[in-house]
């Protein structure tokens, strides 16, 4: 990851989650030998005092093509920080990014997925999550630009 000064820092984190975002999405799977990629939205939208994340898409990789959903839940215990959980309520991992990265390890036995968060600008944030065991080894690559 390159250094935290390159990157745009975020001082309050659900004001700058909340709402749509295009959301673009390279996945390399290895195990596989495919390539693919995923064209959607994303909508952060207020739920109880947290943000419900919900993402919708288009999957294209090998044959496949259809599509696709996510959802998590980000709960914020301090204004620059979230702690993200799955649709069943099992934490994924904390969030934080004032200094515009982060980085954060969720081990989903016996796979383990490295996620690298940067904020490009003040519209603009990617994710790497690179995914590795004896079950995986891909690399999802996903850009989120601010919708208007």
């Amino acid at each position: 990851m390159e250094s935290a000064e390159n990157f745009f820092q975020i001082s309050d984190l659900k004001e700058f989650l909340q709402g749509s975002w295009a959301l673009e999405r390279r996945l390399d799977d290895r195990r596989a030998g495919q390539q693919g990629r995923l064209s959607g939205q994303a909508l952060f939208a207020p739920l109880e005092g947290d943000l419900l994340y919900r993402e919708e898409g288009r999957l294209t990789i090998g044959e496949h093509v259809g599509p696709a959903e996510q959802s998590y839940r980000y709960s914020f215990p301090a204004l620059d920080r979230a702690t993200v959980h799955f649709r069943d309520g099992r934490f994924f991992h904390d969030l934080d990014l004032s200094s515009g990265t982060w980085a954060c390890t969720h081990l989903c036995d016996p796979d383990r997925y490295q996620g690298e968060f940067s904020v490009l600008d003040a519209d603009t944030w990617r994710v790497i999550w690179h995914v590795t065991g004896p079950r995986k080894d891909l690399t999802l690559d996903s850009t989120y630009r601010r919708a208007l």
